[in-house]
């Protein structure tokens, strides 16, 4: 049987257009017919398909993922806290943080939006209400100087040198929270921070 690693290791050596389709069904057939089961890259590997090269290429894409995946997945935890804490405090009606919810998981894969981000821009909370759920949760919100991405980080210490999951720069705690309007997303294009 498939596992899950094995399922998005042959998805990512068929989209990097490494091996194809019929090469990743042949392998996993020699897979399933072995006593001693072994990796689908390590037979990718022996029957001549992948590289060796190639093979650790694959696998750096796929721990990648699955740390992507993972910090989405705890984003996401924290999202449903914000959101709970919001209706707790009174903040925000329970229609609005839903609403708030449904154009998150519209929003493109390559871009995240935090429930709060959504929430201030679409006029539901000001910036300082955010800070204050923040306070709530014992979270700070840090920026990343070089990509303008912003991440909450539970039980922050200050001094804590964090850098940025997506391009690499030292992660800075703002002096304040600017307020990024209450425009409408807009589709896929994140807004240029306002100075």
């Amino acid at each position: 049987m498939l596992t899950k690693a094995d399922i998005l290791f042959g998805k990512i050596a068929v989209k990097a257009g490494m091996v194809s389709d019929a090469q990743i069904d042949e392998c996993v057939h020699i897979q399933e017919e072995m006593q001693q089961r072994k990796p689908l890259g390590m037979i990718l590997l022996e029957k001549g398909y992948v590289t060796e090269d190639q093979l650790v290429r694959i696998i750096e894409i796929q721990k990648q993922n699955l740390q992507e995946k993972a910090v989405n997945s705890r984003t996401k935890r924290e999202d449903g806290m914000f959101g709970r804490i919001v209706l707790k405090l009174g903040y925000a009606t329970e229609e609005q943080v839903h609403e708030a919810v449904r154009v998150q998981a519209k929003v493109e894969e390559d871009i995240f939006l935090r429930l709060g981000e959504i929430m201030v821009r679409k006029g539901w909370l000001t910036p300082e209400q955010v800070q204050s759920v923040l306070e709530y949760q014992k979270t700070k919100i840090v920026v990343c100087p070089e990509c303008q991405t912003q991440f909450n980080v539970i039980m922050f210490t200050e001094g804590t040198e964090l850098a940025c999951y997506k391009c690499g720069a030292s992660l800075k705690v703002p002096d304040r929270l600017t307020h990024v309007g209450a425009e409408e997303y807009d589709g896929g294009k994140r807004p240029e921070p306002k100075n």
